[in-house]
Protein backbone atom coordinates (compact mmCIF):
# COMPACT_ATOMS: atom_id res chain seq x y z
CA UNK A 1 0.00 0.00 0.00
CA UNK A 2 2.34 2.72 -0.78
CA UNK A 3 2.79 5.56 -2.22
CA UNK A 4 6.15 6.95 -2.73
CA UNK A 5 6.86 10.53 -3.21
CA UNK A 6 7.79 11.60 -6.70
CA UNK A 7 11.14 9.82 -6.84
CA UNK A 8 11.50 7.51 -9.80
CA UNK A 9 11.79 3.91 -8.58
CA UNK A 10 14.23 2.78 -11.25
CA UNK A 11 16.58 5.68 -10.52
CA UNK A 12 16.42 4.79 -6.84
CA UNK A 13 17.10 1.11 -7.50
CA UNK A 14 20.04 1.99 -9.73
CA UNK A 15 21.49 4.29 -7.08
CA UNK A 16 21.08 1.80 -4.26
CA UNK A 17 21.97 -1.44 -6.00
CA UNK A 18 24.10 -0.56 -8.97
CA UNK A 19 21.62 -1.07 -11.78
CA UNK A 20 19.98 -4.08 -13.41
CA UNK A 21 23.27 -5.85 -14.16
CA UNK A 22 24.83 -5.45 -10.73
CA UNK A 23 26.17 -8.36 -8.69
CA UNK A 24 23.10 -8.71 -6.48
CA UNK A 25 21.26 -10.48 -9.29
CA UNK A 26 23.82 -13.23 -9.27
CA UNK A 27 24.37 -13.56 -5.53
CA UNK A 28 20.98 -12.92 -3.95
CA UNK A 29 18.49 -14.10 -6.56
CA UNK A 30 17.51 -17.02 -4.33
CA UNK A 31 15.67 -14.58 -2.04
CA UNK A 32 13.18 -13.50 -4.67
CA UNK A 33 12.72 -16.98 -6.14
CA UNK A 34 12.01 -18.43 -2.71
CA UNK A 35 9.54 -15.62 -2.01
CA UNK A 36 7.77 -16.27 -5.31
CA UNK A 37 7.71 -19.99 -4.55
CA UNK A 38 6.08 -19.27 -1.18
CA UNK A 39 3.28 -17.36 -2.92
CA UNK A 40 2.90 -20.09 -5.53
CA UNK A 41 2.64 -22.92 -3.00
CA UNK A 42 0.56 -21.10 -0.36
CA UNK A 43 -2.87 -21.83 -1.85
CA UNK A 44 -2.35 -25.51 -2.76
CA UNK A 45 -0.69 -26.12 0.62
CA UNK A 46 -3.71 -24.52 2.28
CA UNK A 47 -6.02 -26.86 0.36
CA UNK A 48 -4.14 -29.96 1.47
CA UNK A 49 -3.69 -28.76 5.07
CA UNK A 50 -7.36 -27.86 5.39
CA UNK A 51 -8.42 -31.28 4.16
CA UNK A 52 -5.95 -33.19 6.35
CA UNK A 53 -6.10 -31.22 9.61
CA UNK A 54 -9.65 -29.83 9.83
CA UNK A 55 -11.09 -32.93 11.60
CA UNK A 56 -8.46 -32.76 14.36
CA UNK A 57 -7.08 -29.19 14.23
CA UNK A 58 -9.70 -26.84 12.75
CA UNK A 59 -7.56 -23.81 13.66
CA UNK A 60 -5.33 -24.66 10.68
CA UNK A 61 -8.26 -23.94 8.39
CA UNK A 62 -9.98 -21.22 10.40
CA UNK A 63 -6.84 -19.08 10.75
CA UNK A 64 -5.46 -20.07 7.32
CA UNK A 65 -2.10 -20.94 8.85
CA UNK A 66 -0.37 -21.98 5.57
CA UNK A 67 -1.17 -18.57 4.07
CA UNK A 68 0.11 -16.75 7.17
CA UNK A 69 3.28 -18.86 7.09
CA UNK A 70 3.80 -17.92 3.43
CA UNK A 71 3.51 -14.23 4.29
CA UNK A 72 5.94 -14.62 7.20
CA UNK A 73 8.39 -16.36 4.87
CA UNK A 74 8.18 -13.50 2.37
CA UNK A 75 8.78 -11.01 5.21
CA UNK A 76 11.81 -12.99 6.40
CA UNK A 77 13.25 -13.20 2.89
CA UNK A 78 12.67 -9.48 2.41
CA UNK A 79 14.64 -8.76 5.59
CA UNK A 80 17.47 -11.01 4.39
CA UNK A 81 17.39 -9.19 1.05
CA UNK A 82 17.76 -5.81 2.73
CA UNK A 83 14.29 -4.67 3.78
CA UNK A 84 14.60 -1.78 6.25
CA UNK A 85 11.31 -0.87 7.92
CA UNK A 86 12.40 2.59 9.03
CA UNK A 87 13.80 3.57 5.62
CA UNK A 88 10.70 2.20 3.90
CA UNK A 89 8.36 4.16 6.16
CA UNK A 90 10.31 7.32 5.34
CA UNK A 91 9.70 6.65 1.65
CA UNK A 92 5.94 6.63 2.13
CA UNK A 93 3.81 9.64 1.32
CA UNK A 94 3.27 11.77 4.47
CA UNK A 95 -0.50 11.19 4.38
CA UNK A 96 0.14 7.45 4.18
CA UNK A 97 2.48 7.59 7.18
CA UNK A 98 -0.01 9.50 9.30
CA UNK A 99 -2.86 7.20 8.27
CA UNK A 100 -0.77 4.13 9.05
CA UNK A 101 0.14 5.43 12.49
CA UNK A 102 -3.45 6.22 13.42
CA UNK A 103 -4.69 2.93 11.97
CA UNK A 104 -2.14 0.92 13.96
CA UNK A 105 -3.04 2.70 17.20
CA UNK A 106 -6.76 2.11 16.65
CA UNK A 107 -6.27 -1.54 15.71
CA UNK A 108 -4.25 -2.20 18.86
CA UNK A 109 -6.78 -0.43 21.07
CA UNK A 110 -9.81 -2.10 19.47
CA UNK A 111 -8.35 -5.59 19.80
CA UNK A 112 -6.52 -5.31 23.12
CA UNK A 113 -8.88 -3.03 25.05
CA UNK A 114 -12.30 -2.68 23.44
CA UNK A 115 -12.88 -6.26 22.27
CA UNK A 116 -15.53 -8.03 24.43
CA UNK A 117 -13.80 -11.39 23.82
CA UNK A 118 -10.03 -10.70 23.74
CA UNK A 119 -9.18 -14.37 23.15
CA UNK A 120 -11.01 -14.21 19.82
CA UNK A 121 -9.32 -10.94 18.87
CA UNK A 122 -5.67 -11.81 19.50
CA UNK A 123 -5.11 -14.40 16.73
CA UNK A 124 -6.77 -12.12 14.17
CA UNK A 125 -4.78 -9.13 15.44
CA UNK A 126 -1.61 -11.13 14.82
CA UNK A 127 -2.77 -11.95 11.29
CA UNK A 128 -3.62 -8.30 10.60
CA UNK A 129 -0.15 -7.19 11.68
CA UNK A 130 1.41 -9.89 9.51
CA UNK A 131 -0.66 -8.65 6.55
CA UNK A 132 0.52 -5.07 7.09
CA UNK A 133 4.18 -6.07 7.40
CA UNK A 134 3.91 -8.33 4.36
CA UNK A 135 2.49 -5.48 2.27
CA UNK A 136 5.13 -2.91 3.17
CA UNK A 137 8.02 -5.40 2.95
CA UNK A 138 6.92 -6.66 -0.45
CA UNK A 139 6.37 -3.14 -1.78
CA UNK A 140 9.78 -2.05 -0.50
CA UNK A 141 11.54 -4.84 -2.36
CA UNK A 142 9.54 -4.83 -5.63
CA UNK A 143 10.45 -1.17 -6.05
CA UNK A 144 14.15 -1.89 -5.53
CA UNK A 145 15.93 -5.24 -5.47
CA UNK A 146 13.02 -7.30 -6.75
CA UNK A 147 11.78 -4.73 -9.28
CA UNK A 148 12.57 -6.93 -12.34
CA UNK A 149 10.30 -9.63 -10.87
CA UNK A 150 7.05 -7.67 -10.51
CA UNK A 151 5.32 -9.62 -13.28
CA UNK A 152 6.70 -12.91 -11.99
CA UNK A 153 5.09 -12.39 -8.58
CA UNK A 154 1.66 -12.07 -10.21
CA UNK A 155 2.33 -15.10 -12.40
CA UNK A 156 3.19 -17.11 -9.29
CA UNK A 157 -0.01 -15.96 -7.58
CA UNK A 158 -2.03 -17.06 -10.62
CA UNK A 159 -0.18 -20.37 -10.82
CA UNK A 160 -0.85 -20.91 -7.12
CA UNK A 161 -4.58 -20.36 -7.63
CA UNK A 162 -4.48 -22.75 -10.58
CA UNK A 163 -2.67 -25.40 -8.54
CA UNK A 164 -5.24 -24.89 -5.81
CA UNK A 165 -7.94 -25.67 -8.37
CA UNK A 166 -6.17 -28.86 -9.42
CA UNK A 167 -5.64 -30.02 -5.82
CA UNK A 168 -9.20 -29.06 -4.89
CA UNK A 169 -10.63 -31.05 -7.79
CA UNK A 170 -8.50 -34.10 -7.01
CA UNK A 171 -9.61 -34.12 -3.36
CA UNK A 172 -13.27 -33.65 -4.30
CA UNK A 173 -13.06 -36.60 -6.69
CA UNK A 174 -11.49 -38.68 -3.92
CA UNK A 175 -14.34 -37.75 -1.54
CA UNK A 176 -17.27 -38.30 -3.91
CA UNK A 177 -18.19 -41.62 -2.33
CA UNK A 178 -17.82 -40.34 1.24
CA UNK A 179 -21.36 -39.88 2.66
CA UNK A 180 -20.03 -37.98 5.67
CA UNK A 181 -18.24 -35.30 3.66
CA UNK A 182 -19.47 -31.74 4.21
CA UNK A 183 -20.20 -30.45 0.70
CA UNK A 184 -21.18 -26.97 1.90
CA UNK A 185 -18.37 -26.29 4.38
CA UNK A 186 -15.96 -28.37 2.26
CA UNK A 187 -12.81 -27.63 4.31
CA UNK A 188 -10.40 -27.81 1.35
CA UNK A 189 -8.82 -24.40 1.89
CA UNK A 190 -12.29 -22.90 2.34
CA UNK A 191 -14.94 -22.94 5.06
CA UNK A 192 -17.84 -22.53 2.63
CA UNK A 193 -18.17 -23.47 -1.02
CA UNK A 194 -18.82 -19.79 -1.92
CA UNK A 195 -15.20 -19.02 -0.98
CA UNK A 196 -14.00 -21.09 -3.92
CA UNK A 197 -14.82 -17.97 -5.92
CA UNK A 198 -11.92 -16.12 -4.26
CA UNK A 199 -9.46 -18.40 -6.04
CA UNK A 200 -11.38 -18.34 -9.31
CA UNK A 201 -11.62 -14.54 -9.40
CA UNK A 202 -7.90 -14.24 -8.64
CA UNK A 203 -6.92 -16.64 -11.40
CA UNK A 204 -9.23 -15.27 -14.09
CA UNK A 205 -8.34 -11.65 -13.30
CA UNK A 206 -4.59 -12.16 -13.55
CA UNK A 207 -4.83 -14.46 -16.57
CA UNK A 208 -7.01 -12.03 -18.53
CA UNK A 209 -4.77 -9.12 -17.56
CA UNK A 210 -1.84 -10.88 -19.19
CA UNK A 211 -3.88 -12.48 -21.95
CA UNK A 212 -4.60 -9.46 -24.14
CA UNK A 213 -0.96 -8.84 -25.00
CA UNK A 214 0.20 -12.46 -24.84
CA UNK A 215 1.40 -14.30 -27.91
CA UNK A 216 2.17 -17.93 -28.69
CA UNK A 217 2.15 -20.37 -25.81
CA UNK A 218 1.80 -17.50 -23.33
CA UNK A 219 -1.62 -16.79 -24.85
CA UNK A 220 -2.52 -20.47 -24.51
CA UNK A 221 -1.55 -20.43 -20.83
CA UNK A 222 -3.55 -17.25 -20.27
CA UNK A 223 -6.60 -18.81 -21.93
CA UNK A 224 -6.28 -21.95 -19.80
CA UNK A 225 -5.92 -19.84 -16.66
CA UNK A 226 -8.97 -17.73 -17.50
CA UNK A 227 -11.03 -20.83 -18.24
CA UNK A 228 -10.00 -22.59 -15.02
CA UNK A 229 -10.64 -19.38 -13.08
CA UNK A 230 -14.16 -19.02 -14.44
CA UNK A 231 -14.76 -22.73 -13.87
CA UNK A 232 -13.82 -22.49 -10.19
CA UNK A 233 -15.94 -19.35 -9.85
CA UNK A 234 -18.99 -21.03 -11.38
CA UNK A 235 -18.40 -24.18 -9.35
CA UNK A 236 -18.63 -22.08 -6.17
CA UNK A 237 -22.29 -21.36 -6.91
CA UNK A 238 -21.69 -17.71 -6.06
CA UNK A 239 -23.61 -15.12 -8.06
CA UNK A 240 -21.41 -12.44 -6.57
CA UNK A 241 -18.09 -14.03 -7.50
CA UNK A 242 -19.18 -14.69 -11.09
CA UNK A 243 -20.42 -11.12 -11.49
CA UNK A 244 -17.14 -9.84 -10.00
CA UNK A 245 -15.08 -11.95 -12.40
CA UNK A 246 -17.05 -10.63 -15.37
CA UNK A 247 -16.76 -7.05 -14.07
CA UNK A 248 -12.99 -7.49 -13.76
CA UNK A 249 -12.84 -8.71 -17.37
CA UNK A 250 -14.80 -5.65 -18.52
CA UNK A 251 -12.52 -3.27 -16.60
CA UNK A 252 -9.45 -4.95 -18.08
CA UNK A 253 -10.95 -4.52 -21.54
CA UNK A 254 -11.70 -0.84 -20.97
CA UNK A 255 -8.16 -0.16 -19.73
CA UNK A 256 -6.43 -2.29 -22.38
CA UNK A 257 -4.86 -0.94 -25.53
CA UNK A 258 -7.24 -1.09 -28.48
CA UNK A 259 -5.13 -3.70 -30.28
CA UNK A 260 -5.44 -6.05 -27.27
CA UNK A 261 -9.21 -5.90 -26.89
CA UNK A 262 -10.16 -8.33 -29.65
CA UNK A 263 -7.87 -11.01 -28.22
CA UNK A 264 -9.22 -10.34 -24.73
CA UNK A 265 -12.85 -10.58 -25.87
CA UNK A 266 -12.11 -13.88 -27.60
CA UNK A 267 -10.49 -15.28 -24.45
CA UNK A 268 -13.40 -14.26 -22.22
CA UNK A 269 -15.93 -15.74 -24.65
CA UNK A 270 -13.98 -18.98 -24.98
CA UNK A 271 -13.44 -19.25 -21.23
CA UNK A 272 -17.15 -18.90 -20.44
CA UNK A 273 -18.16 -21.17 -23.32
CA UNK A 274 -15.97 -23.93 -21.87
CA UNK A 275 -16.34 -23.24 -18.14
CA UNK A 276 -20.15 -23.15 -17.96
CA UNK A 277 -20.85 -26.58 -19.48
CA UNK A 278 -17.75 -28.05 -17.82
CA UNK A 279 -19.06 -26.97 -14.41
CA UNK A 280 -21.81 -29.60 -14.73
CA UNK A 281 -19.16 -32.32 -14.61
CA UNK A 282 -18.59 -31.74 -10.89
CA UNK A 283 -21.74 -30.96 -8.91
CA UNK A 284 -21.75 -33.17 -5.79
CA UNK A 285 -24.28 -30.94 -4.01
CA UNK A 286 -27.10 -28.58 -4.95
CA UNK A 287 -25.18 -25.68 -3.38
CA UNK A 288 -22.61 -25.98 -6.17
CA UNK A 289 -22.56 -24.95 -9.78
CA UNK A 290 -24.25 -22.88 -12.45
CA UNK A 291 -27.79 -24.01 -11.68
CA UNK A 292 -27.47 -22.67 -8.16
CA UNK A 293 -26.32 -19.30 -9.56
CA UNK A 294 -29.29 -19.12 -11.92
CA UNK A 295 -31.80 -20.30 -9.30
CA UNK A 296 -30.63 -17.79 -6.70
CA UNK A 297 -30.55 -14.98 -9.26
CA UNK A 298 -34.30 -15.33 -9.87
CA UNK A 299 -35.41 -17.06 -6.68
CA UNK A 300 -37.47 -14.53 -4.74
CA UNK A 301 -39.09 -11.11 -4.76
CA UNK A 302 -38.32 -10.61 -1.07
CA UNK A 303 -35.16 -8.43 -0.83
CA UNK A 304 -33.82 -10.05 2.33
CA UNK A 305 -34.35 -13.57 1.02
CA UNK A 306 -32.85 -12.61 -2.33
CA UNK A 307 -29.73 -11.35 -0.55
CA UNK A 308 -29.54 -14.51 1.60
CA UNK A 309 -30.31 -12.55 4.76
CA UNK A 310 -27.67 -9.89 4.19
CA UNK A 311 -30.07 -6.98 4.68
CA UNK A 312 -30.90 -8.16 8.19
CA UNK A 313 -27.23 -8.70 8.98
CA UNK A 314 -26.30 -5.26 7.65
CA UNK A 315 -28.98 -3.51 9.70
CA UNK A 316 -27.93 -5.26 12.90
CA UNK A 317 -24.26 -4.59 12.15
CA UNK A 318 -25.03 -0.91 11.61
CA UNK A 319 -26.75 -0.77 15.00
CA UNK A 320 -23.72 -2.40 16.63
CA UNK A 321 -21.40 0.10 14.94
CA UNK A 322 -23.39 2.97 16.44
CA UNK A 323 -22.79 1.54 19.92
CA UNK A 324 -19.06 2.22 19.57
CA UNK A 325 -18.73 4.31 16.42
CA UNK A 326 -15.29 5.81 16.94
CA UNK A 327 -12.99 2.88 17.78
CA UNK A 328 -15.03 -0.23 16.97
CA UNK A 329 -15.43 -3.59 18.69
CA UNK A 330 -12.24 -5.36 17.61
CA UNK A 331 -11.68 -8.37 15.37
CA UNK A 332 -13.17 -11.80 15.89
CA UNK A 333 -16.20 -10.44 17.77
CA UNK A 334 -18.86 -10.61 15.07
CA UNK A 335 -19.85 -14.24 15.54
CA UNK A 336 -20.65 -13.84 19.24
CA UNK A 337 -21.97 -10.27 19.28
CA UNK A 338 -24.29 -10.07 16.25
CA UNK A 339 -27.49 -12.05 16.76
CA UNK A 340 -28.28 -12.22 13.03
CA UNK A 341 -24.95 -14.00 12.52
CA UNK A 342 -26.46 -16.98 14.34
CA UNK A 343 -23.09 -17.80 15.94
CA UNK A 344 -21.99 -19.00 12.52
CA UNK A 345 -20.92 -15.93 10.54
CA UNK A 346 -17.63 -14.16 11.16
CA UNK A 347 -18.24 -10.97 9.16
CA UNK A 348 -21.13 -8.87 7.78
CA UNK A 349 -20.47 -9.76 4.12
CA UNK A 350 -19.55 -6.16 3.38
CA UNK A 351 -16.01 -4.78 3.63
CA UNK A 352 -17.00 -1.26 4.69
CA UNK A 353 -19.28 -2.50 7.49
CA UNK A 354 -16.59 -4.99 8.50
CA UNK A 355 -13.99 -2.24 8.92
CA UNK A 356 -16.41 0.07 10.75
CA UNK A 357 -17.43 -2.74 13.10
CA UNK A 358 -13.84 -3.84 13.79
CA UNK A 359 -11.98 -0.52 13.91
CA UNK A 360 -14.69 2.13 14.06
CA UNK A 361 -14.77 5.37 12.13
CA UNK A 362 -11.27 6.35 13.25
CA UNK A 363 -9.66 3.15 12.00
CA UNK A 364 -11.64 3.12 8.76
CA UNK A 365 -10.79 6.75 7.95
CA UNK A 366 -7.14 6.07 8.78
CA UNK A 367 -7.21 3.13 6.35
CA UNK A 368 -8.73 5.42 3.71
CA UNK A 369 -5.97 7.96 4.36
CA UNK A 370 -3.36 5.24 3.82
CA UNK A 371 -4.90 4.45 0.45
CA UNK A 372 -5.63 8.02 -0.67
CA UNK A 373 -2.16 8.74 -2.01
CA UNK A 374 -2.26 5.44 -3.88
CA UNK A 375 -5.64 6.22 -5.38
CA UNK A 376 -4.52 9.65 -6.60
CA UNK A 377 -1.33 8.34 -8.11
CA UNK A 378 -2.96 5.36 -9.80
CA UNK A 379 -5.82 7.43 -11.15
CA UNK A 380 -3.39 9.55 -13.11
CA UNK A 381 -1.17 6.61 -14.04
CA UNK A 382 -4.00 4.47 -15.40
CA UNK A 383 -5.04 7.22 -17.80
CA UNK A 384 -1.69 6.77 -19.52
CA UNK A 385 -0.13 3.67 -21.07
CA UNK A 386 -0.77 0.47 -19.14
CA UNK A 387 1.41 -2.62 -19.08
CA UNK A 388 0.11 -6.16 -18.87
CA UNK A 389 1.46 -6.32 -15.31
CA UNK A 390 -0.72 -3.39 -14.28
CA UNK A 391 -3.75 -4.88 -16.03
CA UNK A 392 -3.26 -8.24 -14.30
CA UNK A 393 -3.01 -6.57 -10.90
CA UNK A 394 -6.08 -4.44 -11.64
CA UNK A 395 -8.02 -7.52 -12.77
CA UNK A 396 -7.48 -9.48 -9.56
CA UNK A 397 -7.90 -6.36 -7.43
CA UNK A 398 -11.22 -5.33 -9.01
CA UNK A 399 -12.56 -8.88 -8.79
CA UNK A 400 -11.70 -9.37 -5.13
CA UNK A 401 -12.73 -5.90 -3.97
CA UNK A 402 -16.06 -6.27 -5.77
CA UNK A 403 -16.57 -9.63 -4.11
CA UNK A 404 -15.67 -8.10 -0.74
CA UNK A 405 -18.63 -5.73 -0.87
CA UNK A 406 -21.13 -8.60 -0.77
CA UNK A 407 -19.22 -11.75 0.14
CA UNK A 408 -16.69 -10.68 2.79
CA UNK A 409 -13.51 -11.48 0.89
CA UNK A 410 -11.43 -9.07 2.97
CA UNK A 411 -12.10 -11.06 6.14
CA UNK A 412 -10.38 -14.16 4.74
CA UNK A 413 -6.61 -14.46 4.75
CA UNK A 414 -5.99 -15.67 1.19
CA UNK A 415 -7.87 -12.93 -0.68
CA UNK A 416 -6.36 -10.29 1.63
CA UNK A 417 -2.89 -11.56 0.73
CA UNK A 418 -3.71 -11.34 -2.98
CA UNK A 419 -5.19 -7.85 -2.63
CA UNK A 420 -2.05 -6.65 -0.83
CA UNK A 421 0.17 -8.32 -3.42
CA UNK A 422 -1.72 -6.62 -6.26
CA UNK A 423 -1.59 -3.24 -4.54
CA UNK A 424 2.15 -3.57 -3.92
CA UNK A 425 2.85 -4.63 -7.51
CA UNK A 426 0.53 -1.99 -8.96
CA UNK A 427 2.13 0.80 -6.96
CA UNK A 428 5.59 -0.50 -7.76
CA UNK A 429 4.79 -0.78 -11.47
CA UNK A 430 3.62 2.82 -11.47
CA UNK A 431 6.59 4.16 -9.50
CA UNK A 432 9.14 2.26 -11.61
CA UNK A 433 7.76 3.22 -15.00
CA UNK A 434 10.53 4.60 -17.21
CA UNK A 435 10.40 8.37 -17.43
CA UNK A 436 12.32 11.01 -19.30
CA UNK A 437 15.97 11.05 -18.16
CA UNK A 438 16.61 13.69 -15.54
CA UNK A 439 19.88 15.50 -14.96
CA UNK A 440 22.16 13.57 -12.64
CA UNK A 441 21.87 16.13 -9.86
CA UNK A 442 18.06 16.06 -9.97
CA UNK A 443 17.99 12.25 -9.95
CA UNK A 444 20.24 12.20 -6.90
CA UNK A 445 18.04 14.69 -5.09
CA UNK A 446 14.93 12.60 -5.92
CA UNK A 447 16.54 9.48 -4.53
CA UNK A 448 17.42 11.31 -1.32
CA UNK A 449 13.85 12.55 -0.93
CA UNK A 450 12.54 9.01 -1.39
CA UNK A 451 14.79 7.77 1.38
CA UNK A 452 13.75 10.63 3.63
CA UNK A 453 17.24 12.17 3.67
Amino acid sequence: MSFTREANGIALATRLFGGPNSDWRGTAHWHVFTAMSALLLAAPAFAVAGWVFTPTSPAVLFYALPIVVAELLVITLAIIAGFDLRATILRLHPITRVGAGVWLAVVLFANLVAAPVPAAALPLLFTTLVHATFAIALWSLVTTRWAPRQKDFLCCAAAGAGLFGVVFTAIVLAELDNPAFDWVGVGIGITNIRQLGFYGVTLSGIALGFGGSARGWHRVLAAIGATLGFWLTILSGSRIALAAAILAAIIIGVLSKSEWRRSLAAQVTLALAVAIPASYLLVPHEAWGFDRIIDRSFASDDPDEYTSGRLTIWMETSSAILQNPLLGHGEGQFRSQIEAAGNGLNHPHNALLQFLYQWGLAGTLALAAMLSATARRLRSALTESRSDTELAAVGALVGLLSTAMLEGALYHVYPVMIVLLCMAILNAAVSTKPSAPAPARMATQSARVALGK
